[in-house]
């Protein structure tokens, strides 16, 4: 069975993804997310789904999760969302680079076969105009 660790789980974007990757009868899936901005209504119910309310922050207990579990994959999801939460706390923000740190060391010491990361449309700031376009905002 194929183990996969997705960061954030309690977010819309990675509990989809794991709703998703249910419909995979030989995916087993443990999610973590502190909660700052998750949902605990997020998380989908499987007995091939397993949550753990943990910040990747902190290496410890994400190392002792990784040790237990030795993922095949992970999804990196954990992040502070918002313009206005990050603007208004910068130091969150050098938090996700502390956190992004910590997954990949523990996915190398841990011989994860791939990691994924992915951000939104939070890096282009508050839209100037809508719909959205890359080239057009600040």
């Amino acid at each position: 069975m194929t183990k996969i660790l997705i960061t954030g789980g309690a977010g819309f974007i990675a509990s989809s993804l794991a709703n998703k990757l249910l419909s995979n009868k030989n995916y087993f899936i443990i999610l973590v997310d502190n909660f700052l901005t998750g949902n605990a209504s997020n998380v989908p119910k499987s007995d091939r789904c397993v949550f753990f309310e943990i910040d990747v922050n902190d290496i410890d207990k994400m190392r002792e999760l990784m040790n237990n579990y030795n993922f095949d994959i992970v999804f990196h999801y954990a992040a502070v969302v918002g313009v206005r939460r990050t603007i208004n706390n910068p130091i969150l923000v050098l938090q996700d680079i502390e956190g992004i740190k910590n997954i990949l060391s523990l996915s190398v010491s841990n011989s994860v076969k791939k990691v994924f990361f992915s951000s939104s449309s939070e890096v282009y700031g508050e839209p100037v105009e809508l719909p959205m376009h890359e080239t057009r905002t600040p």
